[in-house]
């Protein structure tokens, strides 16, 4: 595969994201010509070659990115920053919060804590006085006490998988299973696997079967909601 460096591959990411358009793509291939020094004569002619206003154009250019970049490194890449913003708490992040519970069900299980822990809690929410289903439903005052109640874990959650991935503790392979469950390569102690929010509460030996509960839902004024059986 080509080595590119960072810029160019960052480059390459923001554009199949859809963060750079087709035409700033357009322009810069035309304008900077270092991508040939790192491309074969044949691909960068294929580049160079695509017609930028047909309908197709978008879909083209991306299969001819992706033959470029590592596609783990491209998830990583993806996961990173869905995780700062969800550290800098822009507008958008109850969504992520639901977005890695979704992940954590598509087989990122790395994200037990912020997916299963925080993120279904904001799925689903149970907050006081209302029969809201939805995150949207409840008030603005509902949303923001719901969203304050994860401070300080949530922070500390969010510090946790960064730490992971930047240290290739979790290696993110870009691949998925037959069943499309995400895979990825765990080099975690035992230790570091454990749960911060989750503890058990009670243990059947004979079966294996235990039954957690989340500390983190223990702050929440409402009653005690769930148990997740595993």
């Amino acid at each position: 595969m080509t080595t590119l460096p960072q810029d160019i591959k960052e480059r390459f990411y923001k554009t199949i994201k859809g963060e750079i358009s087709l035409d700033d793509f357009e322009q810069w291939l035309y304008a900077d010509k270092e991508l040939e020094k790192y491309l074969n004569s044949n691909d960068y002619l294929d580049l160079i070659s695509l017609s930028f206003k047909k309908s197709s154009a978008k879909y083209d250019l991306w299969n001819l990115l992706k033959k470029h970049i590592d596609h783990g490194e491209f998830e990583t890449y993806k996961m990173l920053e869905l995780l700062n913003e969800a550290k800098q708490k822009t507008d958008r992040l109850p969504y992520i919060l639901m977005e890695f519970y979704d992940l954590y069900c598509k087989g990122y299980n790395f994200f037990q804590d912020l997916g299963i822990g925080i993120g279904l809690a904001v799925e689903v929410p149970r907050v006081n006085n209302t029969t809201a289903d939805t995150y949207d439903e409840l008030t603005s005052e509902q949303q923001k006490e719901l969203l304050d109640s994860f401070s300080p874990e949530l922070e500390e959650c969010i510090k946790q998988v960064i730490y992971w991935l930047e240290t290739k503790k979790i290696i993110l392979t870009g691949e998925q299973d037959e069943i499309g469950h995400y895979e990825y390569e765990d080099l975690r102690t035992e230790e570091e696997k454990k749960s911060k929010l989750w503890v058990t509460v009670s243990e059947d030996k004979g079966t294996g079967f235990s039954a957690s509960k989340n500390t983190l839902w223990d702050k929440q004024t409402e009653k005690k909601w769930w148990e997740f059986c595993k």
